[in-house]
């Protein structure tokens, strides 16, 4: 089980059509694929976006990111995003974790599932 974070620093007053972007155009691609989220938080100025997905594995995650590269939906969601949106966010950082404890430990133990 592996762990991507994701951190977004959102542009001021763009954090409602970044997380409506989001819910309508991007997390129904994702899911479609296998990508499962386990949060997404916002800061209480909104100004800080944090995804949390959980994937099989690392290369599970690469699978699921070449199938949502390929993705019509994908595709146009990015379009809109440029033609659009743009810009949303100033700056974003990923990482990858992965659990120091059994998971069966955790409250996301259903996530082994």
């Amino acid at each position: 089980m592996m762990f991507r974070i994701r951190r977004y620093q959102v542009v001021p007053d763009k954090t409602e059509a970044f997380n409506d972007f989001f819910l309508t155009r991007l997390f129904p691609v994702q899911k479609r694929y296998g990508a499962r989220l386990v949060g997404r938080f916002q800061t209480d100025d909104g100004l800080q976006i944090i995804a949390v997905w959980v994937y099989q594995s690392f290369d599970h995650y690469k699978e699921v990111q070449s199938l949502v590269a390929e993705d019509a939906d994908s595709i146009a969601a990015q379009e809109y995003r440029r033609q659009v949106l743009d810009p949303l966010f100033t700056e974003t950082d990923e990482s990858f974790m992965t659990s120091t404890v059994p998971m069966a430990s955790t409250e996301l133990s259903h996530l082994d599932a």
